[in-house]
């Protein structure tokens, strides 16, 4: 969401700012879905872990050029890049969690893990609209970026260290 009002602040005619978003949402939802079934492909190739890290790593790299974005063409670029990352990320952390329960638990885990999902989003959506709106959007996806690179390290350590060969690839 903090990508369209992003979108939306740079644009000023009020035509423009409520068309413009619309259509860049729009192009990041036909780039998710071009790139989630080679995304997918490519984490059953190379594994779920490096796929996901590289995911947060792009998440990073998209949330700092969405600090510079104020043309038509790099919206596009940068929204193009959120569906890629969307992608790389989107299934396979699903597919992961997956790799991770017991098959006969699988339901519950995953139910717990969309749960444990949900219930973290409202306090960083929170976090991040209160830097949106006290500090400005920069600070935001300073935030976003940093969270990103975060998660690709604490992934990275962490899944190399639980010893499990079937996911550590």
């Amino acid at each position: 969401m903090f990508f369209i009002l992003k979108a939306q602040a740079a644009f000023f005619d009020p035509g423009m700012a409520i068309a413009m978003p619309i259509l860049l949402y729009a192009w990041f939802n036909l780039v998710y879905a071009a790139f989630s079934i080679p995304a997918g492909i490519f984490s059953d190739r190379i594994g779920r872990r490096k796929v996901l890290a590289s995911g947060y790593v792009l998440f990073a790299a998209t949330c700092t050029g969405f600090m510079f974005s104020d043309s038509l063409i790099l919206f596009i670029i940068f929204f193009a890049l959120y569906g890629i990352t969307y992608a790389l990320i989107d299934g396979n952390q699903r597919a992961y969690a997956s790799d991770l329960i017991p098959e006969k638990l699988r339901g519950t885990g995953l139910g717990t893990f969309h749960t444990s999902t949900g219930l973290v989003a409202l306090p960083a959506s929170l976090i991040a609209g209160g830097l949106w709106e006290y500090f400005g959007s920069d600070v935001t996806f300073i935030y976003g970026a940093g969270l990103g690179i975060i998660a690709a390290i604490l992934f990275v350590f962490y899944g190399a260290k639980r010893g499990c060969s079937k996911i550590n690839s």
